[in-house]
């Protein structure tokens, strides 16, 4: 008579389970040291052995060479134990016999010695489901069993069990199996049974096991009864209703370049395929929680869902993608789960939520735009940060280019890396000088019309008292520091003088914020300051990493301990 995978290949020895070492080593141990508890409490989700578990602990006590933690299932209590018909081992099904007359129909049958074996084992299964005054009536018995008597609970939701039956049992928690272990034994199972499949087809029953092995099992039967002994990995695509690699990639991708268009065309061909939405969601969650992972722990594909291809492949499209936006993304994505599941239209979430993660902007960790400001804003980001947001590359557009001076000679070379030691800022910002002249006693720093208000930072007095202290040090006593402008007709010696006040305000056109009474006065004169800030490297970079906007200039007098004033950049929302 046929027998099905899952109970033919069913563990009868603790070296033939998968993934519960924490529960062989601890029960090997006990049975060798003969430190057995009466009691005990096996949880865990299905399939993952509890009640296989079970019945190997009741072959270690009663076979014929035990107790031993290794039975030999060749004699007569350890082949009736196998085959369900030991009249020392009793299984009962509690969600069927959940009343208090069937516990005290078991209490009378453990109050006799075993009739044949050592021990008598009493396995009670989905222990959760008794009912109350059958939970009462069972504590006692837990608690002061008679002699030679072992009682086994086993159970899928452990916290329905009450803490007083948890308080006089040993507790083992029978652990997710992970899709490689099951893919291993899969592997094992197909090469005794001569079945010929792929790796890939493999591991993809693995996954839709979910940590069962009696699931994952069962899977591959349905499969082999679809294929036959030679397993197609399209076939097995279709029987298992997998989304495509391909899929997956492709809207990973689409998220990367923020295309709505494309991620709905990937959902659009998922429904076409007739795929449940809420399996493409399980599988794009995984795929967001695998990309992520492997960005956080690399080297620990141990910890991943996927085959080493398929991961390469999902990492290749996601390079526009930070670990923060596939955290933004995971988020998104897992909060659609609830209302995916009770929706007339999961559809339409889906579409709003993918819709959604088109319109998030690029995010990068506040730490690296500080150190880029810090540095005078001269560092580009990093390859794979998404492109900026079209305000942003407008104002980029609108920018000069930076360049760096590049000083003549070794005195002022010595010069700008002593001042860059000591006060990174103002090295900074003569980083943005169109020159750095040591000549005559004196040292000269020019800089051009865009970088007006470098120039007015540097001559301020601090910062031309500190220049020539610093120039004494390196250079020796009697250097004076001038700052002026390059153009032809830009002041020398201290530079030109701040523009003036306005004498009433005007209003702005276009986006801009109305002015405030300390404002410049509309027009050619404020377009050129707003001009000149956009250009100047730290407001740069807020505008094309934040999308900002500059929309209020102050004259420096004003605001004398800040380059640019808190409230004089907004930051849209990106989303």
């Amino acid at each position: 008579m046929y027998q099905v995978l899952a109970r033919k290949w069913r563990p009868q020895s603790l070296d033939d389970l998968v993934g519960q070492q924490h529960v062989t080593r601890t029960l090997r141990n006990a049975v060798e040291a003969g430190r057995l508890a009466h009691a005990f409490v096996f949880a865990g989700i299905r399939g993952t052995g509890k009640t296989t578990v079970a019945r190997i602990l009741a072959k270690c006590l009663n076979c014929e060479r035990g107790p031993t933690a290794s039975p030999c299932n060749e004699c007569a209590s350890c082949r009736e134990i196998t085959g369900g018909r030991s009249i020392d081992v009793l299984e009962l099904d509690a969600a069927s016999r959940t009343g208090v007359n069937d516990i005290r129909e078991l209490q009378e049958v453990v109050s006799f010695a075993p009739v044949r074996d050592r021990y008598k084992v009493l396995i009670l299964d989905e222990a959760h489901m008794l009912s109350k005054s059958a939970v009462n009536a069972l504590l006692k018995t837990i608690e002061e069993p008679p002699p030679r008597v072992v009682f086994i609970l086993a159970t899928t939701e452990i916290h329905r069990i009450l803490p007083t039956i948890l308080s006089r049992c040993q507790v083992f928690e029978f652990r997710r199996i992970s899709p490689r272990e099951v893919s291993g034994l899969l592997r094992k199972v197909c090469d005794a049974e001569g079945i010929r499949v792929s790796d890939a087809t493999v591991e993809r029953i693995a996954r839709a096991g979910e940590g069962s092995v009696r699931d994952s099992l069962s899977i591959l039967e349905r499969v082999l009864a679809f294929c036959g002994d030679e397993i197609g990995d399209e076939d097995a695509r279709l029987v298992l209703g997998g989304v495509r690699t391909e899929a997956l990639a492709d809207l990973t991708r689409s998220m990367a370049d923020r295309d709505a268009a494309g991620m709905l065309r990937v959902l659009d061909g998922v429904v076409e395929e007739g795929h449940d939405l809420v399996h493409f969601w399980n599988e794009t969650v995984s795929v967001l929680r695998d990309l992520l992972l492997a960005r956080v722990l690399p080297g620990r594909e141990d910890l991943l869902t996927r085959s080493a291809e398929e991961t390469a492949s999902l990492e290749q499209a996601s390079r526009g993608l930070s670990r923060e936006d596939l955290t933004r993304a995971f988020h998104i994505v897992a909060d659609l789960e609830p209302a995916l599941r009770s929706s007339s239209q999961p559809r339409f979430l889906f579409e709003a939520a993918l819709v959604r993660l088109a319109s998030l902007g690029a995010v990068r960790p506040i730490e690296e735009m500080l150190a880029d400001l810090e540095a005078g804003g001269t560092r580009d980001p990093e390859p794979t940060r998404s492109s900026p947001t079209p305000a942003a590359a407008s104002e980029k557009k609108k920018a000069d280019p930076l360049s760096a001076p590049g000083p003549a000679g070794s005195d002022a070379s010595r010069f700008l890396e002593a001042v860059r030691r000591d006060r990174p800022m103002l090295g900074a910002a003569l980083d943005q000088a169109a020159a750095v002249e040591v000549a005559s006693g004196s040292i000269r720093i020019s800089f051009p019309a865009a970088r007006e208000v470098m120039r007015r930072v540097t001559e301020r007095e601090e910062n031309l008292s500190f220049l020539r202290s610093c120039a004494e040090a390196v250079l020796g006593a009697g250097f004076d520091v001038r700052v002026g402008s390059s153009d032809a007709a830009g002041a020398e010696g201290r530079g030109a003088p701040a523009p003036p006040r306005p004498s009433a305000p005007s209003t702005p056109s276009g986006d801009e914020s109305p002015p405030s009474p300390s404002r410049p006065p509309a027009g050619a004169d404020r377009q050129d300051l707003l001009d000149r800030a956009r250009s100047e490297p730290g407001v740069r970079k807020l505008l094309s990493e934040f999308g900002a906007r500059v929309v209020e200039i102050r004259p420096l007098e004003e605001t004398p301990s800040t380059l640019v004033p808190p409230d004089s950049v907004a930051t849209e929302d990106p989303a």
